[in-house]
């Protein structure tokens, strides 16, 4: 294994921990609006001192603050979608595969945009994922009723894929004016302000004090909220960066972060003793098979 490639395994380990992470301050009683909140805030703070150590700090563009506005609503959606199933009692299992079932909603925006065409063996991929995910969300065919701690991370997989999609289109035409990390900083300046006008939206929809209640934290929940900025942000969002194309493939890449999913549930159970039914399991891995599937093939076309 090569410096690059170990490079994205510790980062796949360090997203694996979010999930971790937000039921850890969930049993202490922070909200998962709070916890994205502090994450982002702290995130911040981080990238910019390192920006200001590396003296890569830069100023944005007039031009570009419309970018950074949608591209910060729609992070601080995805990440608010994926932490507050936690919230409503979902298993780690159940919400890491439902939010990896990402390339579904990806590959429909490739469709609607032109992008790519659609072919038999994309419209299998799609669907052996949408099996996935139907299996791992315990629906019955008898039962479609679909809980909001379900709903959540379907959501986020879907604000998930319309992130990538805005990424990619910085990366093409803004790629010369900012670092990752500068755009990572810039992501986060508005997906805050962001969170907050949604923080008051939902605060009238749901009382829900683990989703939208507001506290003080103490010294211990804000040790966790630090480390949950630090070790599952920062760190695998910045080893990304270093990551070299001419030592692991976009599709290694992709294939060695599908891993994250799987290290989530190996902790739900070593650290929480978090089992679903094995048809959950066989969803799960389904919903990895068409991930894979979908990263190889689209290797293949570039």
């Amino acid at each position: 294994m090569n410096r690059s490639q170990g490079y994205v395994v510790i980062a796949a380990v360090g997203f694996s921990f979010i999930l971790v992470f937000s039921t850890v301050l969930k049993e202490l009683g922070v909200s998962s609006l709070e916890q994205l909140f502090f994450r982002m805030s702290f995130g911040l703070v981080i990238l910019s001192f390192v920006m200001l150590v590396q003296r890569k700090f830069r100023i944005m563009r007039r031009g570009d603050v419309s970018f950074f506005v949608v591209i910060g609503v729609v992070y601080s959606l995805f990440g608010l979608t994926g932490l507050s199933s936690i919230a409503f009692g979902t298993p780690i299992t159940v919400v890491a595969a439902l939010v990896n079932t990402q390339p579904i909603f990806t590959a429909i925006m490739a469709s609607l945009t032109g992008k790519e065409k659609v072919t038999a063996i994309k419209v299998g991929v799609i669907l052996v994922g949408v099996l996935g995910a139907f299996l791992v969300s315990g629906l019955e065919i008898t039962n479609l009723h679909i809980g909001i701690g379900i709903a959540f991370p379907i959501l986020a997989s879907f604000f998930y894929a319309a992130y990538l999609w805005l990424k990619r289109q910085a990366s093409t035409s803004m790629s010369k004016d900012y670092t990752p990390i500068n755009a990572l900083f810039n992501t986060y300046l508005f997906a805050v302000p962001s969170l907050v006008v949604i923080w008051f939206i939902m605060r009238s929809l749901n009382t829900n004090p683990l989703f939208v209640g507001i506290t003080t934290p103490n010294l211990l929940q804000l040790g966790w909220l630090f480390l949950f900025a630090a070790f599952s942000t920062i760190l695998p969002y910045g080893l990304l960066n270093y990551v070299k194309v001419e030592e692991v493939s976009p599709t290694t890449e992709g294939l060695l972060l599908l891993g994250d999913p799987l290290l989530s549930s190996l902790w739900a159970i070593l650290l929480f003793e978090q089992y679903v039914t094995m048809t959950q399991y066989v969803g799960a891995g389904l919903i990895l098979l068409s991930a894979a599937i979908n990263l190889r093939k689209t290797a293949r076309t570039v």
